[in-house]
């Protein structure tokens, strides 16, 4: 591994300089955990035809999921309580919904909606009502950032075609919900994330692989603040860097920074690698300076030659250490509940952990 003392004091040389991080964390609460759900029991599976369910999108609130499902004919949003089994549905069109993110902040939904007739990037509250739409002229996935500072600003990424340069690019735009603007960035990833209402970070996927800054309010470019970490995690104010070592090929550190670039606690874990490049282990967290999760796996794995075994865990960056929750079938997303009680996992978060008991529910019935 690089030097960690050259990386820890060239991170703290750079916040001198960017002080105004810290303003990130001013709109945000510390999370508790409540019990209030000890004696309740979890309805499941969904009562969902398990050829409609197109996706468990993430929690509305400590007991309430969003359900995307849908068919050939229309597509819907539905919310679905965890402990009453309860539907109650929000929003129904005849078109596709891809991309979608909810915003805890406003109580909002942003969702791309592709049809015949048009494709565009809304902004509904929960309620169903579109408070804000742009038209989009891409009508695959894309990567959204919200704002969570500035709800206003949406990143929206995905890989464009030059037809002049015949090359492929990677394009990303701001959308400006109150000006109802459309601006494009710079920016070479499909993954920049906001860090505050102006400030956002990435790793440049098409060259170097280092991690930049940037900032809505300079025109002078992007600055590289690590060329050792390869990926990192971001929630609110608590930042995570993966940097590989040098010292041991099968291990990654994950570098624990909170506030932003103010820490020096590390953890080490195994190796996750595909074409000899780290993967990041899926990670979550709910409330500013809560409970952090890992999928982690039990040993080193290169993906071209087995796909492994992993471990649902949590983090303990003050005191270094890893605490093993349960075993996982695959490795796959994970999404922390607000109360930090429940856990979904599985690419369509087809599943809900109980942290408690560690007993793991199949939310679809995929049986039938």
């Amino acid at each position: 591994m690089s030097d960690k003392k050259v990386y820890l004091i060239t991170l703290r040389v750079f916040l001198t300089c960017c002080s105004l991080f810290l303003f990130a964390c001013g709109s945000s609460t510390d999370g508790s955990v409540n019990s209030s759900s000890e004696t309740e029991e979890i309805a499941h599976p969904m009562d969902l035809d398990p050829e409609q369910f197109q996706k468990n999108i993430g929690w509305l609130d400590d007991e309430t999921l969003l359900i995307h499902k849908g068919s050939n004919a229309s597509h819907q949003f539905m919310s679905y309580n965890i402990f009453t089994g309860e539907f109650e549905e929000i929003y129904e069109e005849h078109a596709y919904i891809l991309s979608v993110e909810i915003s805890h902040t406003r109580d909002q939904i942003l969702f791309q909606e592709v049809s015949d007739e048009a494709i565009s990037l809304n902004v509904m509250d929960l309620s169903g009502n579109i408070l804000h739409s742009t038209p989009l002229h891409y009508s695959g996935y894309v990567t959204l950032d919200w704002n969570t500072v500035d709800p206003d600003l949406v990143f929206i990424s995905h890989y464009d075609y030059d037809s002049e340069e015949e090359m492929e690019t990677i394009l990303v735009q701001v959308w400006n919900t109150e000006e109802e603007t459309l601006t494009p960035k710079p920016i070479a990833s499909l993954y920049p994330r906001w860090y505050s209402s102006n400030v956002y970070v990435y790793v440049d996927e098409l060259e170097d692989r280092d991690l930049y800054i940037g900032d809505l309010r300079e025109e002078n470019g992007d600055m590289v603040i690590s060329r050792d970490a390869r990926d990192f995690f971001l929630h609110q104010d608590t930042f995570i860097g993966i940097v590989p070592s040098d010292i041991n090929n099968h291990q990654v550190y994950l570098f624990h920074e909170y506030p932003f670039l103010v820490g020096d606690t590390v953890i080490e874990v195994p190796k996750v690698s595909m074409n000899d490049y780290p993967v990041k282990p899926h990670l979550t967290q709910s409330n500013r300076n809560g409970k952090i999760l890992a999928v982690l796996p039990d040993e080193p794995v290169i993906l071209e030659e087995e796909l492994g075994t992993y471990t649902l865990s949590q983090l303990d960056f003050e005191n270094e250490t890893v605490e093993e929750i349960i075993p996982l079938p695959y490795d796959a997303p994970i999404c922390l509940s607000p109360d930090e009680n429940y856990v979904l996992y599985g690419w369509r978060y087809e599943y809900l952990i109980e942290l408690d008991t560690g007993d793991m529910h199949s939310l679809v019935d995929i049986s039938s």
